[in-house]
């Protein structure tokens, strides 16, 4: 039997919404996804790709809040790690949050110039 992403509770194939949380069930594909990264977890909760790949499951998925708290936390465990703060910015730039868009932008630009993404969306962010 399948279970949310969320809460890891059980919910019944062909479900939308998990009964437990609420929460919206996603493809089987972010589904696994998540429970691939959330295993990896469990053995090394300082693993900062199995985290990222968490929080693109979570974005994928429309999970946001999750998303912005696992970049947040992979952040922090590898500071060097650009695309993390391409999709921070990305993220804080969805909900309008544009100061800590373009912070976590011009990081994303430090650590790589080269990462066309991230000046383009630096560039419109910076001329509102």
């Amino acid at each position: 039997m399948p279970t949310c992403p969320s809460c890891t509770g059980e919910v019944a194939d062909g479900t939308n919404f998990c009964p437990s949380c609420g929460a919206a069930l996603h493809s089987p594909a972010v589904a696994a996804m998540i429970q691939d990264s959330q295993r990896a977890l469990t053995s090394n909760p300082d693993d900062a790709a199995a985290r990222y790949n968490l929080a693109i499951a979570y974005r994928i998925g429309g999970m946001d809040d999750l998303a912005l708290e696992e970049l947040t936390r992979v952040a922090e465990l590898q500071p060097d790690f650009p695309d993390v703060y391409y999709e921070l910015g990305a993220l804080h730039a969805k909900y309008g949050r544009c100061d800590d868009a373009i912070a976590a932008l011009k990081r994303a630009c430090e650590l790589n110039p080269d990462d066309h993404r991230a000046g383009k969306l630096l560039a419109r962010l910076e001329s509102t």
